[in-house]
């Protein structure tokens, strides 16, 4: 299985999403977020996504981002209508920047970030620990067959190409401290 190489901050093209940095700009937006927004690098988040088209009960307001970052919750989740659809959008604060994902309808906004099993996020901390697929495998008393099958999951799931790219990853999303 080939993995592609996202960009900065960017998770799925195929869900719509806006980063924000501390300010509140935009800073970066994937494809489909471009297509449901129009173009929002450099603008306010509030401007941009809390004035889109044919919606109604959007969190958005000037300032919602600073208050989220300063806030001890790192997400806030709300549902909101567009077009008659029922959508969720899911706002993160990491590492001083705000992800807002949006859901298509159906869609549960806990579910729209990554997940890691117990085990795999056992495995992330060896591989942030400097462990070996050899060192690991005894550790945990499974084969290392076992070990690369977890790790090519855990970069599958998290968008990324080589195991550095997962611990950084890892940490970014708070899997890591």
């Amino acid at each position: 299985m080939q993995l592609r190489k996202p960009s900065t901050y960017m998770l799925d093209d195929a869900r719509p999403v806006v980063v924000t940095g501390s300010d509140g700009t935009v800073i970066a937006q994937n494809k489909s977020a471009r297509r449901m927004l129009g173009p929002g690098t450099g603008k306010y988040c509030w401007d941009v996504v809390g004035k889109m088209e044919k919606s109604k009960k959007l969190p958005c307001r000037q300032g919602c981002v600073m208050k989220l970052l300063a806030s001890d919750v790192d997400t806030q989740e709300t549902q909101f209508k567009q077009a008659g659809k029922q959508r969720d959008i899911s706002c993160r604060a990491m590492n001083g920047v705000v992800v807002c994902m949006f859901s298509s309808e159906g869609h549960e906004p806990s579910k729209m970030w990554p997940s890691l099993s117990t085990r795999e996020q056992e495995i992330l901390r060896m591989l942030a620990d400097g462990e070996t697929t050899s060192s690991t495998a005894d550790r945990l008393d499974v084969c290392e067959s076992t070990i690369r099958t977890h790790v090519e999951r855990i970069r599958s799931k998290l968008c990324v190409n080589t195991r550095a790219a997962a611990v950084a990853e890892g940490f970014r999303l708070g899997f890591l401290e």
